[in-house]
């Protein structure tokens, strides 16, 4: 299962997690929405009955609803988006920005200069039909008669890799198309979802975003010490002082100040930009103290006692802040 928006930063790997642990509410909100992943598996969950997004690029919120009613899949994307054309709509189209850049940073574009024409011949081919660019490299090709995209996709791959004439070529096929193709069936799988007709978006800073009574707000904010991104000159402190006076809130961070309380917390694989090797974060999750104070003795315990087992603090009740 997949959640969200292919995105940098995504939560898509604990985004199931994270809702395992958060408490039951009317409104599920979502301030700083990214890719959507948390907000993705809050729908799936069946614990909130309304949602509000909000994301400072509202572009974000907006191209997750269309996938979400099938605008975007693997068979009515078949343009090839050059370097050119992704820089000329990076900014304006959400899709191109995501689906065609590099790591879904939504900046560098997806292919580098030394592969990107072998990766636009090979396009052609799974898409047209048109064999003729990869024949250029001494292939001896078949015409596919695999009925899907990614089929197509993975049968050229099997012929190609038979006759190999040398391994720069390897290389540059090892992965064909399947970072992109990746993308687009991470937006596929947003089709269907129910309970959109009450989810409401904003594109503004978090501050500035309406809290109905008997919410639940949750915040993956920037990570202090971090790259921030689109989020360049976010103001922690700021938040920090806002999110304390807040009922019910929730925080994705690796570390908060003193005044913040972990409630949970568990690993995640990361891979490196620089060379692509993986390696293990915690993603720990905090409230304020006024959440904190509003639970059971019960629940102070198992976030006392229990963290490092990861049992889920809200899994087992309904109503959080009752025994």
């Amino acid at each position: 299962m997949r959640y969200g928006l292919p995105y940098k930063g995504s939560k898509n790997q604990i985004a199931k997690w994270i809702i395992s642990q958060l408490p039951s509410a009317d409104t599920f909100v979502d301030l700083f929405f990214g890719g959507g992943a948390v907000t993705h598996a809050a729908l799936l969950s069946g614990k909130y009955k309304r949602f509000i997004v909000n994301d400072i690029d509202a572009r974000l919120p907006k191209l997750f609803l269309e996938c979400a009613y099938g605008k975007h899949t693997v068979d009515n994307h078949p343009e090839w988006i050059s370097r050119e054309d992704f820089h000329r709509l990076k900014d304006s189209d959400a899709y191109v920005a995501l689906v065609w850049s590099f790591g879904n940073n939504g900046k560098d574009y997806i292919y580098g200069e030394d592969i990107e024409q072998f990766k636009h011949d090979y396009h052609e081919a799974v898409y047209f039909g048109d064999l003729s660019g990869l024949r250029r490299y001494g292939y001896k090709l078949t015409p596919s008669t695999v009925k899907t995209v990614y089929g197509r996709y993975l049968d050229y791959q099997r012929q190609i890799k038979q006759q190999m004439p040398n391994i720069q070529l390897e290389v540059a096929t090892r992965q064909i198309e399947i970072e992109r193709l990746q993308s687009l069936q991470s937006l596929q799988s947003l089709q269907s979802l129910q309970s959109l007709q009450s989810l409401q978006s904003y594109g503004t800073s978090y501050e500035n975003v309406p809290i109905p009574s008997n919410s639940l707000i949750y915040c993956d904010i920037p990570y202090a010490d971090t790259n921030c991104g689109k989020y360049d000159g976010f103001k922690h402190d700021l938040f920090y002082e806002w999110a304390l006076q807040q009922d019910n809130i929730f925080i994705s961070e690796y570390a908060m100040p003193s005044n913040f309380i972990e409630i949970a917390n568990t690993e995640k694989v990361i891979l490196s930009a620089a060379d692509g090797n993986s390696q293990k974060a915690t993603e720990r999750l905090y409230t304020n103290r006024r959440t904190y104070d509003r639970m059971s003795q019960r629940q102070k315990d198992v976030i006392a006692s229990n963290l490092a087992t990861q049992i889920s603090l809200f899994d087992y009740a309904f109503n959080p802040y009752q025994d």
